[in-house]
């Protein structure tokens, strides 16, 4: 009967953040599934194991587990824009992957208008937040405007954890889109000379996090797409140093 589960000995976080963002740290996914389940499996309810993990007994919670359900409240923060959702929702839905090998469905309980409660699907939540901001011309002008080039990378490489917790809730018509938008610049705004003259460092995390999301087979890239990435980001080491 034990229930509830939490951060190793009242810890908070799950030590998958720098380990999913740091691409050499990891090659299987399992390798992060068993650093959350470590992290975020130990037993609150028993006295003799409080704040502690004791093997197994997680992963057999977990066992039948449909569905990973995450609360939403507030307008300031959304799947793609706050790390910490594709740390812990994302991370337990990778988990229940790796230990039952069925990808559970993930669900937003919208709560933001508490008249209107409502249910959004994963994928759905993604696909609308990214039309609305970092795929949106009049967002994307605003926020060069307002200098904030580290939002719009934090933003992709949200995108490119989310592809590792979750593979089905991003497609590739999403990564192509964000070449077109920040590499090609198909709006013609300037994203590559606003990076380049503002922020080099969050260009070369960009295209870092788009080269690992094809290296690990997560984008299927055509070559063209490859080339011109890695050019832009050798292009900027070479004109700003890493």
């Amino acid at each position: 009967g034990k229930r509830i589960f939490g951060g190793l000995n009242g810890a908070y976080g799950t030590g998958i953040q720098e380990m999913v963002e740091s691409g050499d740290r990891w090659e299987k996914e399992s390798e992060i599934a068993e650093v959350y389940m470590n992290n975020m499996g130990a037993i609150y309810g028993d006295e003799d194991l409080w704040g502690e993990t004791a093997k197994g007994i997680f992963e057999a919670a977990l066992q039948n587990t449909d569905a990973v359900v995450q609360p939403r409240q507030s307008n300031t923060w959304g799947a793609l824009s706050l790390d910490h959702v594709y740390e812990f929702m994302g991370g337990l839905t990778l988990s229940v992957r790796h230990v039952t090998g069925k990808d559970p469905e993930g669900y937003f309980t919208d709560l933001r208008n508490r008249r209107r409660v409502k249910t959004q699907e994963i994928k759905q939540a993604i696909g609308v937040e990214a039309r609305t901001t970092i795929l949106n011309p009049t967002y994307v002008r605003e926020q060069l405007k307002e200098g904030a080039a580290d939002a719009i990378d934090e933003t992709i490489r949200n995108t490119y954890a989310w592809n590792v917790m979750k593979p089905s809730a991003i497609d590739k018509e999403l990564w192509d889109a964000l070449y077109d938008m920040y590499v090609v610049d198909k709006h013609q705004l300037g994203t590559v000379d606003f990076f380049e003259r503002n922020n080099p460092a969050a260009l070369q995390d960009l295209t870092a996090s788009m080269m690992e999301t094809i290296r690990k087979g997560y984008w299927q890239a055509t070559a063209e797409q490859k080339q011109t990435i890695a050019q832009l980001h050798a292009e900027s080491l070479a004109k700003a140093g890493a």
